[in-house]
This record gives C-alpha cells, structure tokens and sequence, in this order.
C-alpha cells in the first residue's frame, strides 16, 4: 500500500492526473505535422511527439514543483502538491526530473541531428521559466517560448529546417500561450501579490482582459494568414471563427477575475486547441 501511494504522488508531481496541460501542448504540435506537410505527416514522428509531449510537460511539472517549494504551501491552490505535504522529497523530485528528461531524449535517436539540437533550446526554455517568475514581470513570454517550441521541433523533424510558415505557427501558438496562461494566473493573482511573485495577470493591471483577447486575436489572424499563404480550403475559416468566438466567450469568463470562472476560462482552450486542430486537417485535405 506504501509503495502504490508513492506511485501515485509521483502521478500528481508529474500532473498525469490533468491532461490538460498535456491536451494544450498537443494541438499546436499536431496541427503543425498537418500544416507543414501539406497533410502527409509521418505518423511515426506524430507517436514519437505524443510521447515526447508527455514526458516534458511532466518534467516541466516537477522542476516547477522543485523551484516552488517554498512557495507552493502559501498558496491555497497548491498547497497539497506532494513536495510540499513531504510525499516526495526535492531529492526524489530531481531524480524524476532527469528520468522523464532522458526518457524524452531517448526518442530524439530516431529523429535528424537538427533536430537534437533544436531540442537542447527547448529543454533550456523549459527549465528557465519556473524561475523567471522571480526576476520578470511577465514570466508567461518564457512559457510561451518554451511551450510552442514544439513547432519548431516538428519543422526540425519533418523538414530538416525552419521555415517561414513554421515560424508564424510558433508565433500564433506564442501568443495563443501567453493568453490561456494568463487566464491561469489569474486564479492566483492575490496570492502571487502576497508572495511577491510575477505574471501578466499583475503586469496587465486593469487592462488585463483587453491584452488577453489581443493575444487570441493576434494567434487567430496569424493562423488565418497562414490559410491565405497556403491556400487552404475555406473551411478552415469556418474553425477559425469558432476559436475566435470561444476567445470572446473565455474573455466574458475572466472580465470579473473571478477565480473559478478564469480556471474555466483556461480550460475552455482545450475546445479551442481541438478546433483549430480539426480545422487545420480540413484545411489542408479537402
């Protein structure tokens, strides 16, 4: 019984219990295989990414938790997060941390050596944002970056290079980031003012709904330039007004700062991640 609980703090440290945020991660990098290969991706990559996509955002969990330690059990939200209640030791924790960083390297053996080196960026990424939260006002710009680093990795992968197109996704998806998250921040804006920690939700004051719906908007209209480039069919246009409609509906959700209405706010992206998604396949295969 000892042993099955441990398994399963390390199941929390490394959120396989909310596969949202591995959800939020896929959609981007999914609807790049799509766009960026004309809708013949490699279906090997798309399961190496899937897994890949797992085994860093369960990383990036755990060295989060690591790095918020101190902080974590301030805050009502995560105050039972397994490092803080001492289910998991920081020791234990970074062990983890490496296991699940060497296990998403592993899959970079079938992938080209562009690719590897592209990865080395993106594992940096991934590592300086739990501590940009210390030192820069808006630590979602380092989430972004390193979270639609996966764009650039499918363009690695599948193209051996970085395009133009691959390029306006990874900003589209930098944006799309920035808003959801901020969204997310917004269920721990007083305490992260008593704890003297960043976010846009602070940085953006009393404008903070107004820059959130620009971001979507910004994603949405990068999204749709790159149907225009790419001639896609016009149903793909349909799926981008639907994306553009759930932002509206998410910037309703979060205009009070509501903390419930904003995580729901924030979860709502998984029906816009999906949609853009579906819309991206249609796009290109019809």
């Amino acid at each position: 019984m000892l042993q099955r609980n441990k398994f399963f703090s390390f199941f929390r440290l490394m959120r396989a219990d909310k596969p949202i945020g591995t959800a939020l991660l896929l959609w981007p990098t999914l609807s790049a295989f799509f766009i960026l290969t004309n809708g013949d991706p490699n279906l090997f990559l798309i399961i190496l990414f899937i897994l890949g996509t797992f085994f860093m955002r369960s990383a990036g969990c755990v060295i989060n938790d690591y790095f918020d330690k101190d902080f974590d059990g301030k805050v009502d939200r995560t105050k039972d997060r397994p490092i803080v209640t001492g289910e998991i030791s920081p020791k234990e924790a970074l062990i983890l941390f490496v296991l699940l960083v060497l296990s998403s390297a592993s899959l970079l053996l079938w992938m080209n050596q562009f690719t590897f080196y592209i990865a080395l960026i993106g594992l940096g990424l991934a590592s300086i944002y739990p501590l940009s939260k210390r030192f820069f006002s808006v630590p979602q710009v380092f989430l972004g970056l390193a979270f639609a680093w996966g764009i650039i990795m499918v363009s690695a992968a599948e193209l051996n290079e970085v395009n133009t197109i691959s390029l306006l996704l990874f900003i589209s998806c930098f944006f799309w980031i920035i808003a959801y998250d901020t969204a997310y921040a917004l269920c721990d804006k007083d305490d992260d003012l008593n704890l003297g920690i960043n976010s846009s939700a602070i940085a953006f004051g009393s404008n903070v709904v107004i820059f959130f719906f620009l971001f979507h908007a910004i994603s949405t209209l990068i999204l749709i330039y790159v149907a225009f480039l790419l001639n896609f069919h016009l149903i793909f246009y349909f799926f981008a007004s639907v994306a553009l409609t759930l932002a509206i509906y998410q910037s309703f959700l979060i205009k009070d700062h509501q903390s419930e209405k904003c995580l729901k706010a924030f979860k709502n992206n998984n029906w816009l991640g999906l949609t853009i998604f579906i819309g991206s396949i249609m796009g290109v295969s019809l």
